[in-house]
């Protein structure tokens, strides 16, 4: 078969193995021809945590038996969403795309906002002090929760989603009407700025780079590796690279 008709290209390590270094094992007899071919290949992990581990992993590798080695690392890029604020690198997001996208808003500013509009939409009956700031702070996790998915607010109140909840229906209506009036208000700030939430840029991202490398496979080899997370847009993103002609998941 050519390189194209192959099926996805899917591994997986054993439970009772270090992650880490089994991955590493196995990358550099595969991709380390020659002192440029680890530099070639392009690492997709799920967080900055992750990012060290390997990095220590691939040091650790180069300089077992006493004889350290030198090391040109694999370009790696944060694509997962453990931590909404880590950026995926320029990788995924480079200079001068011709597809632009806009900035993400700053997480501190939106959480005092968030805490604002509460106020603005509740009156006297709103928390105050600390409390106001942690009901703002699990409203804008919320929304980050929902993006990631790909849920709209609106679905929550579908019927098959009220059927679930049950006894509790009149109470999770009303909880998540006033959550869509503080959406609402907080995305009409973000269109008079000209941005959006931090995890909508990265599926724009994701979704980005999966069209782009399906109809254009890189030349150099991409890995996913250890990434956990079945958000839409990443799955359709680790789909594509497990087709690509030199991926791997």
């Amino acid at each position: 078969m050519s390189e194209r008709d192959k099926g996805p290209q899917i591994y997986s390590i054993a439970a009772h193995r270090g992650f880490a270094d089994a991955l590493v094992a196995g990358l550099i007899p595969r991709y380390g021809d020659g002192e440029l071919g680890l530099a070639r290949l392009t690492l997709l992990v799920p967080s900055q945590r992750a990012l060290r581990t390997i990095t220590e992993a691939f040091v650790r590798a180069f300089g077992a038996g006493g004889t350290a080695r030198g090391l040109l690392m694999p370009r790696m890029a944060v694509a997962g969403d453990l931590d909404l604020d880590e950026a995926l690198g320029s990788l995924l997001d480079p200079l001068g795309a011709e597809e632009a996208i806009a900035p993400a808003a700053n997480p501190t500013r939106r959480w005092l906002r968030l805490a604002a509009f509460i106020t603005e939409l509740e009156g006297d009956e709103a928390p105050k002090g600390a409390a106001l700031l942690r009901r703002a702070f699990e409203a804008g996790r919320t929304m980050d929760r929902l993006a990631v998915e790909g849920v709209s607010p609106a679905q929550l109140l579908e019927p098959d989603v009220l059927a679930v909840v049950g006894d509790q229906a009149r109470h999770w209506i009303d909880s998540t009407a006033g959550f869509l009036k503080l959406q609402a208000c907080w995305q009409a700030e973000l269109e008079a700025r000209g941005e959006i939430d931090a995890p909508v840029r990265r599926n724009l991202l994701l979704e980005r780079a999966a069209r782009l490398w399906s109809e254009a496979p890189p030349a150099h080899p991409i890995v996913a590796v250890g990434v956990p997370s079945a958000s839409p847009a990443l799955a359709k993103l680790l789909r594509v690279v497990s087709q690509l002609p030199r991926g791997a998941v």
